[in-house]
């Protein structure tokens, strides 16, 4: 009877050690961070202006303007940013950014009628040829060829009418609210129309892309053509050859848009790109407006991908939690200015899992002109347990 009591009361104890480790484990764990979760929080692309802080801004006489510096996203310079105005050939960079998203470089397109017959600018490109899809890049970015863009439209979405909406599906995801697209080649629609904000953030993402940045930045090209004879493609961007460090980006010209130039130029590893619709010089304007941004102002890392921010408090913790950052980033300021950061966590308790959101690393130029950073857990938090006497 006694080694009954005895069993029992062990089986007892057993079930209360194993609810106990139960009941930790529930309050120490908690499901892991989807790293799509993560990525989608870090990606979030908020662009801050500056223009108002930054004295002696360069007189342009474009019917709108803007300096952006990508690396912080930062608007240094603006002029009639979100007027809606037509756009030429500047429109070709969105065609350029679709081709590289979802083709193969050595697909093999056939010229249509439509596209060997289109007018403006011209490739040279016949009906019934086949060409690849590299080669019409070139020739699109290049050459600003109309018929390149046509060919890619078709190739991709059936038809230059299903291919706009691609465009401007993929024009919203990069937060261009004030677009919208007609053609791939920019010839004038009423409305075909963006901004020089929105072509700045576009810009801004195809640079992204080494082949773009490559190509954009090339004064010329020769490439085998499929008439076997070899074409040598001459940029028609004039500020490649005019402006020291100048690697981009697209010209564009109609009798309603005007004169534009999408443009960009490095200096010392740092990029700025800059846009300018119906401008009466835009060679000399765009360059204006780079080199001041360069004189004036600054791109500062503050803090490195997955580096370390410690001694994170969290209630009921063990510890001081560490936290880090998915991306590099980066604060634009006015020379000789320090940068505003700041970490803002958020009111947590512990138990954290790793990778969970701790808070935010606010930066910017002032306190008043700030961009948030997720700030995430490098590790587990265990709570602190407390005995009762």
């Amino acid at each position: 009877m006694v080694r009954k009591q005895e069993g029992k009361k062990m089986k007892q104890l057993r079930f209360l050690a194993v609810f106990i480790i139960l009941v930790l484990t529930i309050l120490v764990m908690e499901p892991p961070i989807e790293p799509e979760y993560l990525e989608c929080l870090a990606s979030i692309n908020q662009v801050i202006e500056i223009d108002n802080l930054l004295k002696n801004q360069p007189q342009i006489g474009a019917s709108a303007a803007i300096l952006i510096d990508p690396a912080s996203l930062t608007v240094l310079y603006s002029k009639k940013a979100t007027q809606e105005r037509a756009p030429a050939s500047t429109t070709k960079i969105m065609t350029a950014i679709l081709t590289i998203e979802r083709c193969s470089l050595t697909e093999i397109v056939k010229i249509s009628r439509r596209a060997a017959r289109i007018n403006g600018s011209q490739v040279g490109l016949k009906e019934g040829e086949t060409i690849t899809i590299e080669k019409l890049l070139w020739s699109l970015m290049l050459l600003s060829g109309n018929d390149a863009a046509i060919a890619l439209a078709e190739h991709i979405a059936g038809s230059v009418e299903e291919f706009a909406k691609y465009m401007n599906a993929r024009a919203l995801e990069l937060g261009c609210k004030h677009t919208n697209f007609t053609n791939p080649h920019g010839l004038s629609d009423p409305n075909h129309y963006t901004t020089v904000y929105d072509l700045a953030l576009i810009a801004v993402h195809a640079l992204k892309y080494p082949l773009f940045q490559e190509i954009v930045g090339s004064k010329g090209k020769e490439i085998p053509w499929s008439q076997s004879f070899d074409r040598y493609l001459k940029n028609t961007n004039k500020l490649l050859w005019i402006l020291e460090g100048a690697d981009g980006v697209k010209t564009g010209t109609t009798n309603l848009a005007g004169a534009c130039l999408v443009s960009s130029a490095s200096r010392d590893g740092r990029q700025l790109v800059g846009v300018v619709l119906n401008s009466t010089n835009r060679w000399v304007e765009s360059a204006k407006l780079l080199l001041w941004g360069f004189e004036k102002t600054e791109c500062l890392k503050v803090i490195e991908a997955h580096e370390t921010i410690p001694d994170i408090y969290i209630k009921d913790s063990k510890k001081l939690a560490v936290g880090y950052v998915l991306k590099d980033v980066y604060v634009t300021v006015s020379k000789g200015s320090k940068p505003f950061v700041q970490l803002v966590p958020n009111q947590l308790k512990a138990p954290l899992a790793k990778d969970q959101l701790l808070g935010f690393l606010e930066t910017g130029p002032t306190s008043e002109t700030v961009k948030r950073q997720p700030v995430y857990a490098l590790e587990r938090v265990q709570r602190q347990i407390k005995f009762l006497r």
